[in-house]
C-alpha cells in the first residue's frame, strides 16, 4: 500500500463520512417538516455515496486487520443501491416539479432499475470478472465491466439531466435565496457526475487501453481531483436543500 492508496482510500472515507452526516442531517429534518422530500432526499445522498464505501471499509480494513474486502462484497456493497439512489430521487424530483407526470416517469425508474439488478446479479454469477475486476496495484479501486459501466452511466445521466432542470428552476426563483440554493445544487450535480463519470467510467475503460499502468502519475492527480470534486458535490448538495446560516453568509457576501 504506497501512498495513492492511502490518500485514495482516506479521501474516500472523508467523502463517505460526510455524505452520511449531510444524508442523516437532511432525513432528520422530518421529524420537524412531516415532508417527505426530506427522506427521499436524504436517502438519495446516503445510498450515492455507497458506490464509494467498499474503498473506505477496505481501507480500513487494511489499517487495522490487513486485509481488503472481499471481491464480491466490494461489487455489491458498491452498486446494488444505485437503483435505489435512482427511485428516491426520482419520487423527489416529481414530488418537486412534475407531480402529473410522477407515475410515468417513476414506472421508466422502476424498469430500469429491474433491469439493472437483474444484469448485475447474472452477470456476479455467472462470472463476477464480468462485472469487474480489482487490479492488484490499486488494491481500493476496481476497474469495471463493459456492462456496469454502461449501467452506472445511465444512472448518472438520470441523476444529472433532472437534477440540473430542477436546479435551473430554482435559479430563475424570484427568491434570492432559493437562487443561492439553485445554484449550489446546479454545481453539486454538475460536480457529482464529473467526478462519478471520470472514475467510475472513463477509469475503467482507458485502464488497460490507453494506460496500461494504472499508477502513473497522471491517473493519481485525477485521483485526488475526483475526490475533491465530490465531497465538493456533497457539501453544495446539502446546501442547496438546507442552506444553513454559516454557508449562507458565506455565499451573500
Amino acid at each position: 500500500m504506497d501512498i495513492v492508496d492511502i490518500l485514495q482510500g482516506s479521501l474516500s472515507l472523508i467523502f463517505v463520512i460526510i455524505s452520511f452526516i449531510i444524508g442523516v442531517t437532511i432525513i432528520s429534518k422530518y421529524g420537524k417538516n412531516k415532508n417527505r422530500l426530506y427522506i427521499l432526499v436524504g436517502l438519495t445522498w446516503l445510498t450515492l455515496s455507497t458506490l464509494w464505501l467498499p474503498e473506505a471499509i477496505s481501507l480500513l480494513m487494511s489499517v487495522f486487520i490487513g486485509q481488503t474486502l472481499a471481491i464480491e462484497l466490494y461489487f455489491i456493497i458498491g452498486n446494488v443501491f444505485v437503483p435505489v439512489a435512482l427511485i428516491c430521487w426520482i419520487i423527489a424530483y416529481t414530488d418537486m416539479v412534475n407531480k402529473d407526470k410522477q407515475k410515468i416517469a417513476l414506472g421508466l425508474v422502476l424498469i430500469f432499475s429491474v433491469v439493472f439488478e437483474v444484469l448485475f446479479f447474472y452477470h456476479f454469477f455467472l462470472d463476477i470478472n464480468l462485472i469487474g475486476v480489482i487490479n492488484p496495484l490499486r488494491p481500493f479501486s476496481a476497474d469495471l465491466g463493459y456492462s456496469l459501466a454502461m449501467l452506472l452511466l445511465i444512472s448518472f445521466l438520470i441523476l444529472f439531466v433532472t437534477g440540473f432542470k430542477f436546479a435551473r428552476k430554482s435559479i430563475r426563483s424570484e427568491n434570492k435565496e432559493v437562487r443561492l440554493k439553485g445554484k449550489l445544487l446546479q454545481f453539486a450535480f454538475i460536480a457529482f457526475t464529473i467526478a462519478a463519470v471520470m472514475e467510475k467510467i472513463a477509469r475503467s475503460i482507458l485502464i488497460g487501453t490507453v494506460f496500461a499502468d494504472p499508477t502513473i502519475l497522471f491517473l493519481s492527480v485525477i485521483l485526488v481531483i475526483v475526490r475533491v470534486l465530490l465531497i465538493s458535490s456533497a457539501i453544495a448538495f446539502y446546501g442547496g436543500f438546507l442552506l444553513p446560516g454559516w454557508m449562507k453568509k458565506i455565499f451573500t457576501k
